[in-house]
Formats: C-alpha cells, structure tokens, sequence
C-alpha cells in the first residue's frame, strides 16, 4: 500500500513537513500551500528548490494538489468565496484558470508527477442549491474538455476531486462526468469523507443513495488517487462535520481500507485537516492498517 501526506497538513515548511514524513515511514508527498501559496503558481526558482527538497529527503511527489477550478464562477454572475483562510487557492475566471493549468502541467512534469488535482467548480455564495443539475453537469464537462486539450498536450492526467464546496459533492456525481468524457485523462479523486458530509440539501436526491462501500465498487475502474480524513457529526453545532483524528471518526475505515487495497492500485493520501498531534496521529493509524 503507497502511503501519502499533503505536506500542509504537517508543516507550513515544506522541508520540515519532509523531515516528519520520512520519520513517520512515509515514501510520497501531495503538494498544495507552498511557500504562502498554492502549488500551481510557483515560480521556477520554486520548482528547483521543492526538487531539491524531495532529492535531499528521498520523496516522490504522489499529487499536484492545485486548486484550478475551485474559486472560479461556473456561471456568469456566480459569487464565490474561500471558506477557509488557511487554503491557498487561485481566483479568476475559465481562462485565467485554463492559463495557470498550462503551467502547472509544466510543474507537474518538472516533479515526476503528471497528475493535478482539479475541482467541479465552487457552489456559489449567491446561488441557492441543489447543484449538480443537468445544465451544471452540461457545463462542467465543457470546462473540464477545454482543460484536457492542455493537460493531454503535456501528457498531465486531471484527478477531478468531489469537493463538499462544489456542485459535484458526491462520488457519484465526479462518477457521471468521468463516464461522460471517457478520456484516460481524466480519473476521479476519490474522497470518501467529503462524500459523507456532502450538504444534503444541496446534492439531488438521486445522488444521495450509494454509501461508502457502494461508491467504491462503482467508482473504483476511474479512481486515479484517494484522500482520507474523517469526520464525527456533533448535532446541534453550527457546523456539525467535526474533524477527528482518521480512526476517531464515523467512517469505518479499517473496513473501507481493506476494501480499496482489494480494489485499488493507487496511492492513499491523507488530509486529515486536525492539529499537529491529530495528523500524526492519523499518519501511525494509516500505516498500521
């Protein structure tokens, strides 16, 4: 089983997230906040130094966690935001994403790592949901088309991640656009948490009937790369998803690990989004599974 971290959830400092990682017995690392920004818009003096860091350290790249697509409108006239500080995350409109992906294809492939992170598009702010609909499906495969006629130029394949800030939280529904573009391209990021707190009334109703095992089994031929965290749903909490420690959680993943090793030739990174003691707390837990 290929074990990985985003390096953010370690340290700010990318060396001294490398320096936890390789002590924890971790081989791979996901890049996203690098140097105060996201991975996507580094220069090439940025590029050299991160190469130097993971010669130095003896770690391979097993993501390009860009945020391309996320605070980018999906419509004319959508509002979107950040909902948390603490993620780096590019804004502009398609072209100027479509611009920076260009790029990163070319970081990506400076790292040994031609696979980037992309997002269904943010839920906006000014929009009331559910999302996912048959216009908002028709829109995104058009967005995500245009951005394969780059990243195939480059031979980058494009990880689409359900995103519980998006229109396409669940599994399900980052199912329907991969089937739908049919390129070997585009493979799914699969986040089995984010599908768990996926907004319910957000998502349409005939998304909502696969649970965790079920999504596997369908999703599994497309999955190119899986993030793992956990949540514990408190009631009565403002914001009820609360992050916990992987093994501390709702998701029964002593189950659900087993069932991807089966499954599933690619590599497990974990975002467990807790604190310091939290995420190698995780990191031990992943490993003894």
């Amino acid at each position: 089983m290929k074990l990985s971290i985003i390096s953010d959830q370690v340290s700010q400092d990318l060396e001294e997230a490398l320096k936890i990682i390789v002590k924890e017995g971790y081989e791979y690392v996901e890049l996203h906040n690098v140097f105060g920004h996201s991975i996507e818009t580094c220069t090439k003096e940025e590029v050299e130094i991160i190469k130097h860091l993971l010669n130095r350290y003896h770690v391979k790249v097993s993501n390009i966690a860009s945020t391309l697509f996320f605070l980018c409108p999906l419509y004319q006239g959508d509002e979107v935001s950040l909902f948390n500080p603490g993620f780096y995350s590019i804004q502009g409109d398609l072209k100027y994403h479509l611009n920076v992906l260009e790029h990163a294809c070319g970081i990506a492939n400076e790292l040994d790592c031609p696979k980037i992170r992309i997002f269904p598009f943010r839920s906006p702010d000014n929009r009331k949901g559910p999302y996912g609909t048959k216009l908002d499906f028709e829109k995104i495969i058009e967005n995500i088309k245009k951005a394969l006629d780059i990243s195939k130029k480059h031979h980058v394949t494009l990880m689409l991640e359900n995103c519980p800030y998006s229109h396409l939280p669940k599994g399900k529904m980052t199912l329907q656009v991969v089937q739908e573009i049919n390129d070997p391209y585009l493979k799914l990021l699969w986040d089995p948490a984010n599908s768990y707190r996926a907004i319910r009334e957000n998502v349409p109703k005939e998304y909502m009937d696969w649970s965790l095992e079920e999504e596997l089994l369908h999703l599994y031929p497309y999955i190119g790369h899986i993030h793992l965290k956990n949540y514990h749903y408190v009631s009565g909490l403002v914001k009820p998803f609360v992050h916990v420690p992987l093994l501390n959680g709702d998701i029964d993943y002593k189950t659900l690990v087993k069932s991807i090793q089966e499954t599933c030739d690619c590599i497990l990174s974990l975002e467990p989004e807790v604190d310091t003691q939290g995420t190698i707390q995780s990191m031990r837990q992943l490993i003894q599974l």
